[in-house]
């Protein structure tokens, strides 16, 4: 009988350990749940943003050298730098090498297209974070008990508020 009860019980702790280590915070082998267009000034990268458990994750060399920086990886840590740029680079050159360089001084008619880009920028955040409010809801309706995800709903709901005042500021100006 100790034996049995022995072996049961190391059965138990192995079984409880193996779970705890299931648990950890790594993404590998994750469902990917959704893939989103990413657009950086306008730009279409050819690399999707990812959702996971109701987190984006985004390609960072792809818009780091886009928007203008020099991305170099350390170890475990990524590095984003500003480039080192010349005086006589001209933002059509920077352009015709795929990044983005210093935006010139806004005309009525690029102040618009500007105020139209920075719209569809925020729309866009709009449209992930509704995403992620929708999916945290519906997880929440499996475990009404989570408290990490409750939060994560809160946070979530709090930048939905955000971007809706960004938005109106965009529009009222």
């Amino acid at each position: 009988m100790k034996k049995l009860a022995a072996g049961f019980l190391a059965g138990a702790v192995l079984m409880i350990s193996t779970q705890a280590i299931g648990a950890s915070t790594s993404l590998v082998g994750k469902a990917i749940q959704a893939e989103y267009t990413v657009n950086v000034y306008g730009k279409k990268l050819v690399d999707p943003a990812i959702v996971i458990d109701g987190k984006s994750y985004a390609p960072v060399r792809a818009i780091g050298e886009l928007a203008g920086f020099r991305v170099s990886l350390s170890g475990k840590t990524i590095n984003l730098d500003e480039k080192e740029s010349t005086a006589s680079s001209s933002l059509a050159d920077k352009n015709a090498g795929g990044t983005i360089g210093p935006v010139p001084a806004p005309t009525p008619d690029s102040a618009a297209a500007a105020a139209k880009s920075k719209i569809k920028a925020i729309d866009s955040k709009i449209d992930a974070v509704v995403d992620n409010i929708l999916s945290a809801s519906s997880k929440l309706k499996l475990d009404p008990s989570n408290t990490d995800l409750k939060g994560r709903l809160e946070q979530y709901k709090a930048e939905y508020a955000d971007l809706l005042k960004q938005k109106e500021a965009e529009l009222l100006k």
